[in-house]
């Protein structure tokens, strides 16, 4: 078993998104994001699932061609090849767990 605390690792860069990679095994990665607001992640796609939640603040996410406001609490879930990405609307914290691992 592997226990991963967030406390401690949510931290922001001016001028840039902040990532870090939690965990990574063969059948799956997570990877915790920290935006300053207006930063973001732009449309991208992968061949694996994955799964954004929102553990703090205030976004919008692209899944396919439709933007959605998400505020802290929730997540959103983009199947394999559809384009997906993020923008902060205000200081957000987002962890995504994307599976299988991208090869």
């Amino acid at each position: 078993m592997e226990v991963v605390n967030l406390k401690g690792r949510i931290s922001f860069l001016p001028d840039m998104v902040k990532k870090e990679l939690l965990f990574d095994s063969e059948k799956m990665r997570v990877v915790l994001f920290n935006l300053e607001k207006g930063q973001e992640i732009p449309a991208h796609t992968s061949t694996s699932e994955v799964l954004m939640f929102l553990v703090k603040g205030k976004g919008r996410f692209l899944v396919g061609d439709k933007w959605e406001d998400v505020e802290e609490g929730a997540f959103v879930v983009c199947g394999s090849n559809e384009p997906h990405g993020m923008e902060a609307t205000e200081r957000m914290t987002v962890l995504a767990v994307i599976a299988p691992r991208p090869e």
